[in-house]
């Protein structure tokens, strides 16, 4: 292979022989300029951004056990009936209750809770003191824009603990 090599060497031209040494160094000084170097900046890049990684992975993972915990946590209020009650009292000293047109108990341990026009801030702020207070969770709903600006049409079924 070397004696192949070297007579293929001496059978080119000095003008080719210059040639394919130009090329011979170029190879190398092109992979080392589009490969090497910016391998080498993304690393750095990578080493950069893992601290944030790792701690968005660590904020993930204790959102997960809480989410784990509240789906574990017992119904304050199991029968359909009592989430309904708990449901109605709480719009009731929410000031929430003259907003509501429907309360309805679906089955065991859902309700069905229409609002025709209310205040986002005031149905968030009502259904985290629902979950807060008596387990309650959003199973499904239907929230669109209000007439007002500020306000959503909500149909939602609530779902005990």
């Amino acid at each position: 292979m070397k004696d192949a090599l070297i007579q293929f060497w001496r059978a080119r031209a000095p003008r080719e022989r210059r040639v394919l040494a130009g090329a011979a160094l170029l190879v190398p000084v092109l992979g080392f300029a589009y490969g090497w170097l910016p391998m080498q900046r993304e690393v750095a890049q990578l080493r950069q951004a893992l601290p944030q990684l790792r701690a968005q992975a660590a904020q993930l993972q204790q959102e997960a056990q809480e989410v784990a915990r509240l789906k574990a946590r017992p119904a304050a209020h199991p029968g359909a009936g009592s989430l309904a009650s708990a449901v109605e009292q709480h719009a009731l000293a929410m000031g929430l209750r003259g907003r509501i047109e429907t309360i309805a108990s679906q089955d065991a341990g859902r309700v069905r809770v229409v609002l025709p026009q209310v205040g986002f801030d005031a149905w968030i702020g009502w259904l985290g003191e629902l979950q807060a207070r008596h387990g309650v969770r959003v199973d499904s709903a239907r929230i669109e824009a209000g007439d007002v600006a500020g306000t959503v049409r909500v149909d939602a079924v609530l779902a005990g603990g």
